[in-house]
């Protein structure tokens, strides 16, 4: 489970058994910071924690707040100046400065209806928004009421105190929703009539999934790795002795010669695709199929020569591919670490495919100007 997931069925189990607790979620950074925005962590009555909201230096603070925001059962930004000198994770000195936003959750009330939809869908795996308008000065929790609800197919609940806040806002979602890995923010939106309105967008797709094509045995841990990693992972192959439980134990496994492709597998817009079945027709066939999804990436294994051979091989049938299509093919796949061992390549692919889908190029970190990407604002 990975820990946004963690943190949030903590908050539904305290609810549903009756214990109250707070929800601490970073909602605005300027400067550097360990986390980003959209981090959380769940405090419960007992003090126990899930997820964390920095290195390890804020967390008890943020507790402590915690119980005086459950006693007083109001919201309230708390905000904390990091200079030089203080330690932000394991020694690191990275100054900015971080809003936290803590609210309580209180078993004997129920939960915004926004905000209780936007659980609902995250526990079902939908793409969701949960967008809060923010008080205007630190160690204000400001209205409470003031939210709303967005789901990826235009479905909304709940109002941001002013019509055309709730236009920008759904406007801003709905292009966060296009993006493979949307970033929750906060941004300042500005009225005709010059009125400032800070808002929070809590956003949350679901995971990617990773489909394997080929059981193969270095096709263990790249399952092994994906699954680690909280990506559904699946594993096609029609061999009964190779696609197995005891092989795969934390995958799907679909048994499918490819003229079963197009029944027994769905891609969508948000299945990552990687092909190593060691076995020429099989990977022309993978192909194939695959490049005429949404797939958004899809590795072939092995050297360029063989995956001229495959191309080749598909021109002479007439299958032809435009230029997107061809660009979200990744061959030779993974990223360059120099990896030899099946586990040394299963981090490289994986590796490839987390910074595909975050919009990153791989390298060295200290070669980058910035470590995050940027954000897409609300205008």
């Amino acid at each position: 489970m990975r820990e946004h997931e963690a943190v949030l069925q903590a908050l539904a189990d305290a609810h549903k058994a009756g214990r109250n607790g707070a929800l601490a979620t970073v909602v605005q950074i300027k400067g550097s910071a360990y986390r980003r925005e959209g981090a959380k962590m769940f405090i419960d009555e007992t003090g126990h924690r899930v997820g964390l909201i920095s290195g390890g230096c804020l967390e008890a603070d943020v507790a402590e707040t915690a119980r005086a925001v459950m006693e007083q059962n109001k919201r309230m930004i708390k905000r904390y100046e990091l200079g030089e000198d203080l330690v932000w994770g394991l020694g690191l000195g990275c100054p900015g400065t971080v809003d936290i936003c803590i609210e309580p959750i209180s078993a004997e009330t129920e939960l915004h209806p926004a905000f209780a939809l936007w659980l609902e869908s995250l526990r079902k795996g939908r793409a969701a928004a949960l967008c809060t308008v923010l008080p205007v000065t630190e160690n204000d929790g400001g209205s409470a009421d003031r939210r709303m609800f967005l789901s990826e197919d235009g479905y909304t609940v709940g109002c941001l105190g002013h019509e055309g806040v709730n236009r920008t806002v759904a406007a801003w979602a709905n292009t966060l929703f296009q993006d493979p890995s949307p970033k929750s923010a906060s941004r300042s939106i500005t009225l005709e009539d010059g009125t400032t309105v800070n808002v929070f967008i809590d956003i949350s797709v679901p995971a990617p999934t990773v489909m394997i094509f080929g059981a193969g045995h270095d096709a263990v841990p790249v399952a092994r790795l994906s699954a680690s990693l909280g990506f559904p992972t699946t594993v096609i192959d029609p061999r009964a002795g190779y696609n197995t439980v005891d092989r795969f134990p934390q995958a799907t496994r679909i048994a499918a010669e490819p003229s079963q492709y197009h029944e027994k597998v769905m891609i969508d817009s948000r299945t990552y695709v990687i092909i190593m079945n060691h076995h020429l027709e099989r990977d022309r066939e993978a192909l194939k199929y695959v490049l005429s999804t949404p797939a958004p990436y899809v590795g072939l294994l092995g050297p360029r020569s063989r995956r001229n051979r495959i191309m080749e091989a598909l021109e002479k049938e007439g299958c032809y591919f435009g230029e997107h299509q061809l660009a979200r093919l990744c061959n030779p796949i993974g990223l360059d670490i120099g990896a030899e061992s099946a586990e040394e390549i299963s981090v490289s692919i994986l590796a490839e495919i987390i910074a595909m889908r975050s919009g990153h190029q791989g390298g060295l970190l200290r070669d980058k100007s910035s470590i995050h990407r940027s954000v897409v604002t609300a205008r």
